[in-house]
This record gives C-alpha cells, structure tokens and sequence, in this order.
C-alpha cells in the first residue's frame, strides 16, 4: 500500500517537473532565442516564428511581449499596441522585460500615432511608479507644451530639472517658453545653461539668437544661428533670421544671401517656413526697387499659395510691368547686356556717348554729346544722362543733385531715366529747368521702338 503511494507521489512530482521545465525554462529559452533574433534585425523571421508559437501554444505574455517588439521595430505601430496592451491586460510578470518595459514601447508607439492622451495615461502611471525619473517626467512635459497647457509644462519641466539638473533639453524648452513670456533674464539663463550642458542643444542656440536679436545685438545673434543652423530643423528658421539681422545691419548683399540659402535648403515639409523667406527676400528686392526680381519671388509664391499675404495685390499692382519683355530685360540683364541697352536709349534720344560709368549695378552716368549729323557747324553742348534701373519712384531732392551734378560737369542738359513714373513735384521741378525726365511709359515706348528697329 504505501509502495503504490509512493509511486503515485513520484510520477505526480515528475509531472510537476516536467510542467515546470516546459513552462519556466524550456520554452523562456526558445523566446530568448527569438529575442537575440529581434535584436539582431531578423523581424520577419521572428514574427513569423512568434506566431506559430502562440497558435501552438497559447499566447504567453512573453510571446506577445516579442510580437510587439517586432511590429515596433516594423515601424507597424497600430498592431504593436495592440500587442501591448494585451501584455498589460494579462497581468503577468514577463521573463525577458519587465512591465516598465512593455508600458515604455506602448508609450513610444502611441506617440508615433500621435496618440498623446493615451500615452500621456500610461506615462502618468509610469511617473506613479518612479516619480523622479526625469526621463518620464520630460515626456510628459512636452506631451503638455504640445497641448499648449504651458502652466502643467512648466511643472513638469521643473520637475525634471530637479531630478537631473544637467538635462540641458528641459533646460532648453523652459529658456524657449521663458523667451515667449518675454522673461529675458530667465530665458538667457536657462538656454546659456543647456548649451553649457550639450554644445549640440541647437533649440537652445537658436533661442539665443532670437533674444539677442531683439535685443538689437546682431552681431551676436547671427553667431548663435550660424551655431544652430547645423541641425536640420533649424536650419531654414537660421538663415530667415540671419538674413533679417544683415537687413537691419544694412548689409544687403549679405541678407539676400541669406534668403536664398534658406529658398535653397527648404523641403516639402517646410512650406511656411519657404513662403516667408520667398516673402522676406521679395520684400527686401522692392525696397531697393529691384522689382523683377521681387516679382520673380512672389510669383513663385504665388504658385504654391495663391492668396499668401498681400502677393495677390503686389502681382495686379505691377502688372504691367509682369507682361512687359523689354523692361524686365531693363532691370534684370547683366550689366554687359545693360550697357548696351544704355547705349540704345542714348542713341535713340539722339546723342553719341563719350563716357559711361556705372556708379552702382543700378545707377549709370552717362556723358554724352548730339550726334554730329545733327549739330553741323555748331559746337556740340555736353549732355549729363544718368539711368537708374531701380524701380523706386524719384522724387525732387534727386532730380535736383542731378541738376547740380551736371552743372558741376560744364553739362547744358541733363536727362534721367527710370523705369518708374517720377513724383509729382520732380515733374514740376523739371518743366522750367533743363533737365528732361524719361520714366514708366515713356521708358517702356523707347524700349519698344528700339526693339522694333
């Protein structure tokens, strides 16, 4: 009797065993093998594997654990959070990872799916468990700062500060929303301090730059773009900024630079960001009457976005101009070219040049005599011709200096040019002196006749 008790109790003990051996260790060691197979790059292979073991042999937290480990990696961030979630709703203790583990790869696929409530559920959790870690109270403050809730942000932020006082990216994000809240001493001493932190923290760089860009110390300003101008999502923001500092530095040739580095470097995901440099560059081209080349930017604007701005208004005013050939050829041709196209005018006006000087790429001096067909047996007056290419409307205090510059070059008459209508009290000026004005029709009926010829 107590020998077939005792068998009994050795075969139900090697039953446990085994049951045991098969549950504990036999097959966590294949899994383990799978996991090796994962972190190694073999997705498919692992996923294909997964599966058959969960239909086999029902779905282990640890299997499941895998699958979504794999998906994950696949970037297939629906069906991993799925595989997730399952693991949580077992309520069983993983072998391979810890539940921390699984909670951290649900969060980081439901902010891939811009699910940033559900993430921020199980990040609340996570902060339960450990709440100085300052690597989940950062995720939550920025899961608040893109919520625009800036007062929770800030708290959380703090509170990784507090937890880590060198994680220069905290750092980094209160010196931008101390910026926005125009707290200028906090915000250089945050972003001073993440910088110190990471020299490669180019948020905290180009923050920096804005503060002292506001301050009106260009000089400095530009420095820090240039510094954060090196990461990718700053970049097209740094030149837009540089160029604006030059602009106000008066370094022109330095601001459309600028601009164009920026036009150059924009992407398609950074279309705002391409449409205000086109914009600035364009805004900067009609300030010094450079009015092709603005209108060359704002149409392209206008092919991306047909009502950005006041483009549509600044495209109907110059018009004319858009459909005119002969005065963009005007304002727009090399300056080789334009010397002819100087040469023409003042042949068609019925003079000989006897010396040309371009001053600028926009303003040339011309002396000039009538031609000797015209004037035989008298003695031929000097002419003072100057043609500006800018289109800016001239008023009186330039047409006087060009009555005084040819006064002072022994010059009977003096003519200017201009692709635009001159102002009012330069037209009257004029009608008693001698010195005749050539601008806006005028110009273009020239331009044509000599074309036509």
């Amino acid at each position: 009797m107590n020998y077939i008790l005792f068998s009994i109790g050795f075969a139900v003990l090697a039953l446990l065993f085994l049951f045991v051996y098969f549950k504990l260790f036999r097959k966590p060691k294949k899994l383990q093998r799978i996991w090796d197979q994962i972190q190694a790059g073999d997705i498919k292979n692992s996923i294909r594997n997964l599966k058959t073991i969960i239909y086999k042999q029902g779905g282990s937290v640890d299997a499941h654990f895998l699958l979504a480990e794999c998906y994950r990696r696949d970037q297939n961030f629906s069906l991993a959070v799925v595989e997730y979630r399952f693991c949580l709703k077992l309520k069983k203790k993983p072998f391979l990872t810890s539940l921390r583990g699984v909670r951290e790869g649900l969060v980081e696929c439901l902010l891939s799916l811009n699910k940033d409530n559900d993430a921020l559920t199980e990040l609340m959790e996570l902060e339960r468990q450990e709440p100085k870690n300052d690597k989940y109270l950062f995720a939550i403050a920025k899961i608040f700062y893109k919520k625009q809730n800036l007062e929770q942000a800030v708290t959380y932020l703090d509170r990784t500060i507090k937890a880590n006082s060198s994680h220069e990216e905290a750092l980094s994000y209160l010196g931008m929303i101390m910026y926005h809240a125009n707290q200028i001493k906090e915000a250089v001493a945050y972003l001073t301090k993440a910088v110190r932190q990471n020299p490669r923290n180019f948020r905290a760089y180009y923050y920096l730059g804005r503060l002292y860009m506001d301050g009106r110390d260009f000089g400095k300003a530009i420095t820090y773009f240039e510094a954060s101008q090196r990461s990718p999502e700053y970049r097209i923001r740094a030149y837009l900024q540089k160029g604006t500092c030059y602009r106000e530095l008066d370094e022109i040739s330095s601001a459309i630079d600028e601009y164009k580095k920026g036009i150059a470097a924009a992407t398609g995901k950074e279309q705002d960001l391409l449409l205000l440099t086109k914009y600035m560059l364009a805004y900067l081209y009609e300030s010094r009457g450079k009015l092709a080349e603005a209108i060359e930017q704002w149409e392209g604007i206008n092919r991306i976005n047909s009502s950005y701005k006041d483009v549509p208004a600044k495209l109907t005013q110059y018009q004319d101009l858009r459909a005119d050939d002969n005065m963009k050829d005007f304002l727009v041709s090399p300056l080789p070219v334009f010397e002819g196209i100087c040469l023409d005018i003042v042949k068609h006006l019925g003079y000989d040049v006897t010396d040309m000087k371009h001053v600028k790429v926009s303003i040339t001096n011309i002396l000039a005599s009538p031609k000797a067909s015209m004037m035989r047996n008298v003695k031929r007056q000097r002419v003072y011709v100057k043609i500006y290419r800018d289109a800016i409307s001239l008023g009186l205090n330039v047409v006087k200096k060009l009555l005084e510059e040819a006064r002072t070059l022994h010059c009977q008459k003096a003519i200017c040019v201009s692709p635009m209508s001159f102002r009012p009290e330069a037209v009257e000026f004029s009608m008693t002196r001698q010195i005749e004005l050539i601008g806006g029709d005028d110009l273009a009926k020239i331009l044509a006749e000599i074309k036509s010829s």
